[in-house]
């Protein structure tokens, strides 16, 4: 790899992390503002609603995630506080934790996706 192809990979690196970082900031900021979510604790609702299934654990959740398995939790334990997310420990595995949404959690990621989606297409389109 030559100098110049080298610099050039360096600059298109930084090109994403600047648009992904600008992007992050405007989704952060907008859910903060109306829904008291920050852009993490979205995200893990969304994958929680995408499971489509009363059994997504905390382990399937660090699997689709790059959060760590503590970040994780923190942000469970956030969601759980604030009658988004419900935990149930499963009956097979006493190490596993099921998490799925609550009603009000449904209600809140229903809204909020409609922000982030368009948001999203804003920012990206």
């Amino acid at each position: 790899m030559t100098k110049t192809t080298r610099d050039d990979v360096v600059e298109e690196w930084r090109d994403q992390q600047r648009a992904y970082h600008a992007t992050a900031s405007v989704l952060d900021r907008a859910l903060e503002q109306e829904f008291d979510l920050g852009l993490s604790e979205f995200e893990i609702l969304d994958l929680v609603w995408e499971s489509n299934t009363d059994e997504c654990t905390m382990r399937d959740l660090v699997d689709l995630t790059p959060m760590t398995q503590s970040a994780l939790s923190r942000v469970v334990d956030r969601l759980t506080r604030a009658g988004l997310i419900g935990r149930n420990e499963c009956s097979y595995d006493r190490r596993s934790m099921f998490v799925s949404l609550t009603p009000e959690g449904v209600s809140v990621h229903a809204r909020a996706k409609k922000v982030y989606r368009k948001l999203l297409a804003d920012e990206l389109g």
